[in-house]
């Protein structure tokens, strides 16, 4: 029996050097790996380059983000068929960090490379603040650029991640889906959530939606003195009683400003339109504008154009059906820097002519719209349209105004079905035909029809 502690005490000697080797394996694994890492170091063509041109390598890598259009192009931050929520693995920042340690030294050190976030808000997930936190974070303390998307794009916590970083972001985006939404939005954001340095902000939706009192979203933008460009597509305010001069606003930096609105037949309150905003606006720098549809009345749309007096140069709005010939001559006269006016005609069962005042109008005088250099008409709906009057007209821009026209575009659907009959758009004939194809030769670029190509 005595031979028994013999043979376990052997066995515990051995098993303690085995322990031991495997430690020493261990430390010479480790230091293998170690000395392949600083072969790959001086291998790594990057690893020979500053680390400010490093940095701008991966800079190149990532999209960049744009304010011509106002919308910021970023990755997705999260992946949407994980069980947990986390950073999407194709995202240039993600494969950065998994390529080597260089790598991930380079990109965490690189601040810019976590400026622009896109949160998608949909997935019922309590983590994904704590993950936008983390990215936000390694941007130190640069402008952002965020975009947040789904039915919970404005749920009190996503609110309130938006104030905590308000005011660090340079660009905001919402993208609203209505699908698990409320009617009427509501939002915490007032005068005192300080957007001291927002550029862009666009707050769009699938649907009409409603999103607050006018009054508190005139104090939004009032907390926004920087702002350069305002998109509202498919947003409506409610309007208030009470509201006053005091509530008036004026955006010295606003450039660009796009309004828009679903088809009058979606409308479900007259009474309510984003455009009514402009009530309440002063924009002096105004140099883009685009309105879907509007219930602002007429001289009130003409007292905005006068006293914010705005260098525009490219208006894209859709005309109400009772336009007359001195409103519209009136009205232009107040954009005297004008190069590119889109009109667009709202969809109704009514194909009468609804350009006509715009097109005499615009035969009247080589001082209106000076600078006029494309005029493009845009239908929902094969519209009758006095071509006869166009020829005059683009003879007249052409031959007779300090700047030529450049391009006429006429655009429309290519059948249109309604009440079981299908309406085709309506040509030019060829006595029209033949004087646009004689513009054409003087260079001026002639649009008609559906088809992408010139046909004159």
């Amino acid at each position: 029996m005595s031979i028994i502690p013999k043979l376990r005490k052997r066995i515990n000697k051995l098993s303690s050097a085995i322990e031991a080797q495997k430690l020493l394996l261990q430390k010479l694994i480790d230091r293998r790996s170690e000395v392949q890492r600083e072969l790959n170091y001086y291998l790594d063509p990057m690893a020979r380059l500053p680390f400010e041109l490093q940095s701008h390598i991966f800079m190149l890598c990532t999209p960049s983000s744009t304010l011509i259009e106002l919308r910021s192009k970023i990755y997705p931050l999260c992946t949407h068929d994980s069980s947990t929520l986390k950073p999407d693995p194709t995202a240039p920042q993600m494969v950065f960090l998994a390529v080597s340690r260089l790598w991930r030294n380079i990109a965490l050190a690189t601040p810019r490379l976590w400026c622009d976030i896109q949160i998608d808000a949909s997935l019922h997930r309590p983590n994904y603040r704590d993950l936008s936190e983390l990215w936000l974070a390694r941007a130190q303390d640069l402008p952002l650029s965020m975009t947040i998307s789904g039915p919970l794009a404005l749920t009190q916590s996503v609110q309130d991640s938006v104030a905590q970083h308000s005011h660090r972001l340079e660009n905001l985006t919402i993208s609203l889906l209505r699908h698990m939404q409320t009617p009427d939005i509501k939002f915490n954001w007032n005068e005192s959530t300080p957007f001291s340095c927002m550029k862009c902000l666009t707050v769009e939706a699938d649907r009409l939606t409603y999103c607050g009192a006018m009054r508190q979203w005139l104090d939004v933008l009032r907390a926004a003195p920087a702002l350069s460009s305002l998109r509202l597509d498919n947003i409506y305010f409610r309007t208030d009683t009470g509201i006053d001069a005091e509530h008036h606003l004026t955006l010295a930096s606003l450039r660009y400003l796009q309004l828009g609105k679903p088809f009058t037949w979606d409308l479900r309150q007259e009474h309510s339109s984003t455009s009514l905003i402009l009530r309440f606006l002063t924009l002096p720098a105004l140099q883009v504008l685009s309105i879907s549809c509007f219930d602002l009345p007429y001289e009130e749309l003409l007292d905005f154009l006068t006293r914010s007096s705005p260098p525009l140069q490219s208006l894209n709005i859709a005309i109400p059906l009772d336009w007359s010939f001195s409103f519209v001559a009136r009205f232009l006269r107040l954009m005297p820097t004008l190069v590119a006016l889109t009109l667009s005609a709202t969809p109704t069962e009514d194909r009468s002519e609804r350009f006509l005042p715009f097109i005499e109008v615009l035969s009247t005088s080589p001082d209106l719209l000076p600078n006029l250099r494309e005029i493009a008409l845009r239908t929902e709906m094969p519209l009758i349209i006095d071509y006869e009057s166009v020829v005059q007209m683009l003879t007249f821009r052409v031959a007779s105004c300090p700047t030529p026209l450049e391009s006429f575009r006429v655009t429309s659907p290519l059948t249109v079905p309604l009440q079981g009959k299908f309406l085709l758009p309506i040509m030019p004939n060829e006595e029209v035909g033949s004087a646009l194809r004689q513009l054409a030769t003087k260079g001026l670029k002639i649009h008609i029809g559906p088809w992408a190509r010139n046909l004159f």
